[in-house]
């Protein structure tokens, strides 16, 4: 296993300093893995358009407001898509991209007929 080296708070750039901020205290005691991780997070971040940002806080709000119980369906959920094979994958993406263009009130018809049953 390689061993990573720890990345010097000043070797940051000035946009993943900023993202990264709340964690300028403790960097130094992170893992060198785990401050890649962030560090890619922050470079990934930065490259958003602020349409793809704010899309993503959006999400990530919503996520915040489930309950533990709804987290956990879709944490289950998400696992047995990912052990799908790929031709499933596929599949259920086109269908969902086929439902997005359907106007609200069928999407709405759909989910509540789903949710009946």
């Amino acid at each position: 296993m390689s061993q990573e080296n720890p990345i010097k708070w000043d070797d940051l750039s000035s946009g993943e300093k900023q993202i990264l901020a709340p964690l300028q205290d403790k960097w130094g005691k992170l893992s060198p893995e785990k401050q890649k991780r962030l560090n890619e997070g922050a470079k990934t971040w930065n490259a958003l358009s602020l349409e793809q940002k704010k899309s993503f806080k959006q999400k990530l709000q919503a996520w915040k407001q489930k309950t533990p119980n709804e987290k956990t369906q879709i944490r289950k959920q998400f696992g047995l898509f990912q052990n799908l094979p790929d031709t499933n994958k596929q599949s259920l993406r086109n269908a969902y991209e086929e439902f997005k263009q359907l106007p609200s009130e069928k999407q709405n018809s759909l989910l509540t007929k789903y949710y009946e049953h």
